[in-house]
């Protein structure tokens, strides 16, 4: 059934953002030069395993960037926090990626999501070789997507060999002891790390995975312990958009990591990873195109992390039956009970709770798709919810333009104490003569209606 308002949604958000032609794909690195600009794929996956996506979601690119959220956190739990932050520093750095931001007593980088901080963090990481350490890394990869990872040979050696400033920066930090030893060794592995081949989709599955605190939400697989989220969440809020981040954080208010391969991911915790890909790059580094689909889907939405708690299935749905599970209070006949009892499946009753925001809304709109697939009638209560979103009702109202395309009823009950609510629905709603889609005022009654129209369909026959 296509009856998914988000996905319509990020389909018309792609549309919108895909005339947007500023910028450029990276050059400094030769082999990111030969990216196609007008690639361009959206992907969001929710806490509850929801997959999303539209465009170039499934083409490869290389991680870049983004590679270091995941090795800082891999670092904490190889060597605990404090000989973490011994060696790398948590502070915004304000500065481009490729800063040379160091403390000037103890050489210790500003954060782990510039390049000092990532190579100093690559260094912790445990392993005694270069393989070994390696070796490891692509394990905890595997654990966030739930399938292997490997990387571009010919961007890794495009790195390699134009890779000097990456050089300095590594012997700086060797110079005062924040590397202890190997160098050279460190450094090929921080160049093999940002030339992992990743797509859209799965940068939307990291970012999934720290909105689940740490499980991967498809595979139930733990990548990270779930101590050290939110000091992964806490450094891409701060420092992951480089000199853009305080900016990001304001506008969009979700942590976030770029990369120069034109890949962004962002996270809003509890409820899902967003990511873009879109080569064209502006003047920080970071994809033009990406931070526009994440302002625009954060305007609209709300998704503000600081004014949005987290909805899952079981706080959403207070329940969810059929008409042959638990048939109105009316009175039949023997025949018409022993009717109901057979095709009372086809009436599907969802009984929504809780403030009615963006993932309520999803979570609704999934529900509600999978229970109608195989039936004719969906009564959607709202008696137990508080607050209505204007943005959640957008969806809603959506999707059940979508249902009523495929000739399936709806209909809406509880909404005798939310007159705005009514209200709004019959705004964006064109409700015909026969539709009982605001005629109930309770579940008892919709199942009534849904229950008689069930009988004169079998009689009928």
């Amino acid at each position: 059934m296509n009856a998914n308002s988000l996905q319509n949604y990020l389909e018309a958000l792609h549309r919108d953002c895909a005339g947007i032609d500023t910028g450029a794909v990276a050059s400094y690195i030769p082999e990111l030069g030969k990216a196609d600009p007008d690639w361009f794929g959206i992907a969001l996956i929710t806490v509850e395993g929801h997959v999303y996506q539209v465009g170039d979601s499934r083409q490869p690119f290389t991680i870049q960037s983004i590679s270091k959220a995941i090795t800082y956190g891999l670092a904490l739990e190889d060597r605990g926090t404090e000989a973490v932050l011994s060696k790398v520093d948590v502070e915004p750095s304000g500065e481009a990626f490729n800063s040379i931001s160091l403390e000037p007593e103890t050489g210790r980088p500003k954060n782990p999501m510039i390049n000092a901080g990532a190579i100093a963090t690559v260094a912790l990481i445990e392993g005694n070789t270069p393989v070994a350490k390696l070796s490891h890394m692509l394990d905890c990869y595997e654990k966030y997507l739930g399938h292997p990872v490997v990387i571009d040979e010919d961007v890794y050696r495009s790195e390699k060999s134009t890779g000097h400033r990456n050089r300095a920066i590594a012997y700086l930090l060797r110079n005062s002891n924040i590397i202890e030893k190997d160098t050279d060794d460190v450094l090929d592995v921080y160049f093999k790390q940002c030339s992992l081949l990743v797509t859209c989709e799965d940068l939307a599955m990291i970012g999934a995975t720290l909105a689940n605190n740490g499980f991967n939400p498809l595979t139930g697989v733990r990548a990270l312990q779930d101590r050290y989220v939110p000091a992964v969440l806490s450094v891409m809020s701060s420092c992951g958009m480089y000199d853009y981040s305080g900016a990001w954080i304001y506008e969009v208010g979700m942590p976030a990591k770029s990369g120069v391969g034109g890949g962004i991911v962002a996270v809003l915790p509890g409820q899902f990873g967003l990511a873009v890909f879109s080569p064209r790059l502006d003047e920080r580094g970071n994809s033009v195109r990406g931070i526009a689909v994440c302002k625009k889907l954060s305007a609209d939405f709300g998704l503000h992390m600081f004014h949005i708690g987290r909805a899952t299935a079981s706080s959403v749905i207070h329940a969810r039956y059929d008409a042959a599970q638990f048939p109105s209070k009316r009175i039949y006949e023997p025949e018409q009970i022993r009717i109901l009892s057979e095709w009372g499946q086809k009436v599907i009753v969802l009984e929504i709770q809780g403030d009615f925001a963006f993932n309520s809304a999803e979570i609704v709109i999934h529900e509600s798709m999978r229970a109608i697939e195989n039936a004719d009638f969906l009564i959607m209560d709202f008696t137990r919810v508080g607050e209505i979103d204007e943005r959640a009702l957008t969806l809603i109202t959506d999707f059940i333009h979508s249902l009523f395309e495929l000739s399936k009823q709806v209909l809406i009950t509880g909404f005798c104490q939310k007159h705005e609510f009514a209200k709004r629905i019959k705004q964006r709603i064109e409700v015909t003569a026969n539709s009982p889609l605001l005629d109930c005022e309770d579940i008892d009654h919709a199942l009534q209606w849904c229950e008689q129209n069930l009988l004169a369909n079998r009689v009928s026959k």
